[in-house]
């Protein structure tokens, strides 16, 4: 299994210097048979899963009832 941690990043003056400090908000879990999933911090015990986004599907054409033609907009 590969874990990867999911961190926010908050930056901040200390004296003078800008310092950063990294919190950790969740992990990117990724199991031995390819599935993804993320567990965030502030939904303890709920699985989020990762998918690869698919294109959008172009919607069909409005089609007039009457005439069988396109509804052109």
């Amino acid at each position: 299994m590969i874990i990867k941690d999911i961190v926010t990043k908050k930056t901040y003056l200390k004296e003078g210097v800008e310092k950063t400090q990294w919190l950790v908000a969740g992990a990117l879990k990724v199991t031995d048979d390819g599935k993804e999933y993320v567990e965030l911090n502030m939904f303890p015990n709920t699985s989020f899963y990762v998918f690869d986004r698919k294109p959008k599907e172009e919607a069909p054409k409005p089609v007039d009832n009457e005439t069988g033609e396109e509804i052109p907009f």
